[in-house]
Order: C-alpha cells, then structure tokens, then sequence
C-alpha cells in the first residue's frame, strides 16, 4: 500500500509516492542512457539500500555508484568535483538519470550534481530519512556548503520522482531518527491544527505513512503556490536562519541538522515573545514539544554567540538585514509571517536566552 501525491512547479509535475519503493524503480529508469547512484556507504550496506541497488540493476544499465562522504562532508565542492568527473568518465550523457538514495545531505548534493552535469539531466529522489521524506527530498532546491555557510551553492532543479519508503527508516540509529522529527514538528508549528496529531507522533518516536503523507502535502501546496521561494515558501524555512548558524557552529558535527532547526524553532519563539508577537505561553507550548521528541532546545553560550555570528552569512537577508520567519499571536494560536525585520537587541536578547550551560 502507498499514498501517491503530485508535486507541481513551474509547470513541472512529478509524483511523490510514500510506501514500497523498489516497486516503483522501473517507472523512472526507461528511456535514460545509463544509471548514476548516488549514495553514502551507510545507506548503501543497509538492507533496503542494498535492496535498491539491485533493482536499479535489474531494470537498467547501472553506470555508476557514487558513494559520499556521510553527512554534511559530502555537501562540498570539492566532493562534487569529484562526483562529476565519475559520471564523465562513466559515461554518462544528458540523457542519463542521476538517482540519489539517502539522507537529506545525499538527495542534496545528488540534485545538485544532476542540475550542473552537462548543465541539467533528469535525477530521482529515494529519501532514507525523516527529514528526506518532509522536506529535503521536495521541492526541487539543491544545493552544497560553503565552510562558512550551508547551502550558498545551489539551484532549483526538481527531481522526477520522489520515492519515500517507510521501510527504510527501520535501519536509521536513534539520534537520525529523531533529528528527522524536527522537520515534521515544524509543520505542526506552521499548521497549528497539524500540531496535536504531529506532536503525539513524535512523542511516541513514530513516523508512519500518514504522518510523512501528511508533512509531505504541506509542503507540496506551499512550493506550488510559490516555486522559487519569493514569498509563502519562505514559511518552511522556520527555524532555519538560527539553526544554520548552530550547525556551522557546531562545524556540521556537532549538532545534526534536525537538532539544529529544533532549537532554530525554539529561538524564532524567543525571538518573537522577546518583540512581543507571542507570549510566554507559546514559547512553553512550543519548546515542551520539542522536548517531548527528544530534541533540544538550547545550546551552551559560547556556540550560542557563535550561531549568531555565523548566520549573518545566511541567504535570508536583505540590505535591512536579516529577514526572519516568526510566529504572531492570533485568536487561536499562532500565525507564521515571513520577512519580519528584528531590532538587532532583540536579537542579541534571544540569542542570549538560548544560550544554556550543559
């Protein structure tokens, strides 16, 4: 069984499915010259990442397997240097399909390198995590790090299909698995109405097919409505703007990126009680869901200075400064805005209240 979704952008339109993906293998691969798989050696020794290499082969010539660094150190220029000139003298054509199997750090440079090599061919997505299947693995932005900022290298280059499979997520360690959850609680945040159904799940450690469904349509609507992130998309990146400068903080080790995002949550809270858009209520509200996860929601002060500092060199910023995504106060709940400019003290203020020794 599996929940088929439709993502469109800019006119173009491909399926998300959730549920069994080497069955849907096939669909993706005919018509292309050759298979590039781009992976990470812990994906690949998985029984579900073995699994799909095997139906990769079956259906079609398998040119290459690509296999990065984990995490954010396969996210760099000079990795997908590296990574091109494997499919060049693989053999690989514009007509050839680029399939990126992993988590989110994979799906984004595996789109990446599928958007510049021979300037653009055709790539799938196979998300391995939570994070992958809400939010990474959709919507079509790509991108690598720079040492002093993630993702200032990127393009828009939607995928074919996205294939989601559940069953993956059973091989993922504790601390992947709850980073992921990050991802789906900001959908609750943006959605209030989502947020009792979303928080019980994620108090519960689960992430079934109706709840990566569920994060997934979100996501969907808002990047149809807005593909190139000039207005409403701009709402998924809550508590990002923070939570970059806490994972560059942390040198892209220390804090995984859905840890990161959760204490971003926890400062846009902080930062919009502190300018008077929330109460205290809301930020308690907000900060024992995220703690009901098992996620954190502050960091010692030194990296606390430090994120602040770092994410000066974020893209969400005008001549004015940084433009932020804050919760504002409604008759029921919340409401998120986009391009909110925050006194620089206000800032400072939040930063400080976040910054929590141990």
């Amino acid at each position: 069984m599996s929940t088929e979704l439709e993502a469109r952008q800019q006119g173009h339109a491909y399926p998300v499915r959730v549920g069994p993906a080497a069955r849907g293998i096939a669909q993706f691969t005919q018509g292309h010259e050759g298979i590039a798989l781009v992976t990470c050696a812990r994906v690949l020794a998985t029984p579900f990442g073995a699994g799909i290499a095997a139906a990769l082969a079956r259906e079609a010539p398998l040119a290459a397997t690509v296999v990065l660094p984990d995490g954010e150190r396969g996210k760099t220029l000079a990795v997908l240097e590296r990574s091109a000139t494997r499919l060049l003298r693989a053999g690989l054509t514009r007509r050839s399909l680029v399939v990126g199997m992993g988590g989110g750090a994979v799906t984004d440079a595996a789109g990446f390198l599928s958007a510049v090599f021979m300037r653009g061919i055709d790539w799938l997505a196979v998300p391995t995590t939570v994070l992958g299947m809400v939010d990474a693995a959709l919507g079509g932005k790509t991108a690598v790090n720079l040492p002093l900022a993630k993702n200032a290298v990127g393009a828009f280059h939607p995928p074919v299909g996205v294939l989601s499979d559940p069953a993956a997520l059973a091989t993922l360690p504790p601390r992947e698995f709850r980073s992921g959850l990050g991802e789906v609680l900001k959908y609750g945040f943006l959605r209030p109405e989502l947020l009792p159904g979303l928080a019980a799940e994620a108090r519960a450690g689960r992430a079934g097919e109706r709840t990566l469904a569920a994060c997934a349509r979100v996501k969907l609507e808002v990047v149809e409505r807005d593909p190139r992130e000039k207005g409403e998309r701009k709402l998924l990146n809550l508590g990002h703007t923070f939570g970059h400068g806490v994972e560059a903080a942390g040198g892209f080790r220390r804090w995984t990126h859905g840890e990161s995002v959760a204490i971003g949550m926890a400062f846009a809270f902080r930062l919009a009680r502190v300018m008077g858009r929330v109460g205290e209520e809301e930020v308690e509200r907000v900060e024992d869901v995220i703690r009901g996860a098992g996620l954190p929601v502050g960091i010692p002060p030194a990296a606390a200075r430090r994120a602040g500092a770092l994410m000066t060199h974020d893209k969400k910023r005008s001549a004015a400064g940084l433009l932020w995504v804050l919760p504002i106060r409604r008759a029921r709940g919340w409401a998120v805005e986009w391009d909110v400019v925050a006194d620089p003290a206000a800032v400072r203020e939040a930063a400080r209240e976040i910054g929590r020794p141990g």
